[in-house]
């Protein structure tokens, strides 16, 4: 009989060991989901969702260091130029476009975004998508996604096409590129606290009104999903999968239920996104389960007594 204790124990303490090597390794590569819709249709210029900062540039001009999003966070450097054909979101009291950023064209070629809160909901006006153009995401130094033209501003349809502006000489301009407003979204698990703009090359990363919230879209609070699903992104470790989004189907719990083709596999396949603010995550089945070897244990001595 003692040994067979002694089993038992060494039983339950590698259970719990193995439990804990989880558990590190699923603090060290969390996985990330990401929805990216389109924000009301071409010619759109804003995020339709309230309660955000939105960053129109329109005050800033030329390069700035260190600039102070406030209650958002902080750029390292920004290049802000005038509207032309390639961008610059319109306004009111500017109907041909206003300024806005860029990165590239020779003068600052990467721009982060650091925020001073962990946050599930980022949008912004991406206009004349080149291949040069990069947008990633991070949360605690991991890659949460990471964006170019091939799998993201390319997959819109040819309507998205063209400088959308109808005031001016650039109306209509630029129909080799992609423009729209483009809606990022966390699932409950997922945030980040970097954002990367970057463009190597002597064209520009052209983009306006950056637009942030700390909680992501949730349907009780937000209504129905802004916009039109384009592609979902699932990363781990560095890792990541884009799908083009075919359909969406919307469960009982406000949770969505994806049907996506991988963009390069083109294997489809179902997925969840759960829609809110992050909550506590469950703990590991590993974890449940070692304790359930204790329990049980216990019942088993307390019916041998």
């Amino acid at each position: 009989m003692k040994s067979n204790k002694k089993l038992s124990l060494a039983a339950i303490l590698m259970a719990f060991a193995c439990a804990a090597a989880q558990t590190r390794a699923a603090v060290a590569s969390p996985t990330f989901n990401m929805l990216i819709t389109t924000s009301e249709g071409v010619g759109a210029f804003n995020s339709s969702l309230s309660g955000t900062n939105v960053q129109t540039f329109d005050t800033l001009s030329g390069i700035n260091k260190n600039f102070v999003w406030q209650d958002v966070g902080t750029f390292d450097q920004l290049n802000v130029i005038s509207a032309n054909l390639y961008g610059g979101a319109p306004s009111a009291t500017s109907p041909k476009g206003t300024n806005y950023a860029v990165e590239g064209l020779g003068a600052v070629k990467q721009t982060t975004l650091t925020l001073n809160q962990s946050s599930s909901y980022f949008g912004l006006y991406w206009s004349a998508g080149d291949a040069a153009n990069n947008l990633k995401f991070y949360s605690n130094g991991q890659m949460v996604a990471d964006f170019t033209t091939s799998n993201l501003m390319n997959l819109l349809p040819k309507s998205y096409f063209g400088n959308p502006i109808t005031a001016g000489p650039n109306a209509g301009k630029n129909t080799g590129e992609a423009y729209g407003f483009i809606n990022f979204f966390g699932d409950a698990n997922t945030t980040w606290d970097k954002i990367v703009f970057s463009n190597n090359t002597s064209s520009g990363f052209e983009a306006d009104n950056y637009t942030t919230r700390v909680d992501g879209w949730d349907p009780a609070v937000d209504g129905k999903l802004p916009g039109t699903p384009v592609v979902a992104v699932q990363s781990q470790g560095g890792q990541q999968t884009v799908s083009k989004i075919a359909s969406v189907t919307t469960a009982p719990d406000n949770s969505l239920l994806i049907k996506v083709v991988n963009v390069k596999t083109g294997f489809a396949s179902m997925l969840e996104f759960a829609p809110a603010a992050p909550a506590a995550p469950a703990p590991p089945i590993a974890v449940m389960a070692a304790l359930g070897a204790v329990i049980a244990l216990k019942g088993l001595k307390r019916k041998k007594a």
